[in-house]
């Protein structure tokens, strides 16, 4: 996006909170009989037939320790990881950063309030185990910046977790400016397979997993996994 919202709009005004209901609700106006069959579909799969991926990847990848997430809205993904892990956040609205905190400070952890550029500078460096940013970074301003100083506060060989909309899916071409991927003022970059495999080369991480189920064409989302080199 040419000018995306201020940090300071995005804590009240444009938290996501508000802008996510008038977004749907926008929606809802324009929904054709198709696209509410298609998404019954899809909620019928999510609560039967599809698994948690984060936290398969988590199982698969992580060992136990401290873990942040970056853009951790309510601690919605705090409160679905295992015990073993200790998890910390940074979200830049003031309502879903105080359920997140109360979240991380029962497990030992804390929640910054505020933007990811300022927060990331109040932990400790080489001291996460993973860093988890699950439907972020197409709301950061700054990702670039954002995955350069995650680097220093993850220990050598830690890993990164990411997940956005893939621009680039077949879904995005076939429905055009109906795309459920955009969402404004909330979503103010887009990421290809290509470009999202650039920037998080390019800032210092190593790509540990990116394949064709990651990034399926006709998915809305897709899934890397990343580390710092050890």
């Amino acid at each position: 996006m040419e000018n995306p919202p201020a940090y300071e709009d995005l804590e009240e005004n444009y938290a996501w909170e508000k802008t996510s209901h008038q977004v749907d609700e926008e929606k809802k106006k324009k929904d054709s009989a198709l696209r509410r069959g298609i998404r019954a579909i899809k909620r019928y799969k999510e609560r039967f037939i599809r698994r948690d991926k984060l936290i398969d990847v988590a199982k698969q990848y992580l060992s136990a320790g401290p873990v942040i997430d970056i853009g951790c809205g309510g601690g919605e993904v705090m409160a679905r990881l295992d015990k073993k892990y200790i998890p910390s956040g940074i979200e830049v609205s003031k309502q879903l950063s105080g359920m997140a905190q109360k979240i991380a400070a029962s497990r030992g952890g804390r929640v910054f309030c505020g933007n990811a550029l300022l927060g990331l500078d109040t932990f400790e460096k080489d001291f996460f185990i993973a860093a988890i940013m699950a439907a972020y970074l197409e709301h950061e301003s700054a990702p670039r910046e954002v995955l350069q100083k995650t680097l220093p506060i993850l220990k050598p060989g830690a890993f990164l977790i990411i997940k956005v909309p893939n621009y680039g899916c077949l879904n995005r071409m076939v429905m055009g400016k109906k795309w459920c991927g955009f969402r404004y003022p909330d979503h103010v970059n887009y990421f290809t397979p290509e470009t999202l495999a650039r920037i998080v080369t390019d800032t210092g991480f190593q790509i540990v997993r990116f394949n064709i189920w990651d990034r399926f064409p006709t998915s809305d989302n897709m899934w890397l996994i990343a580390r710092k080199p050890v």
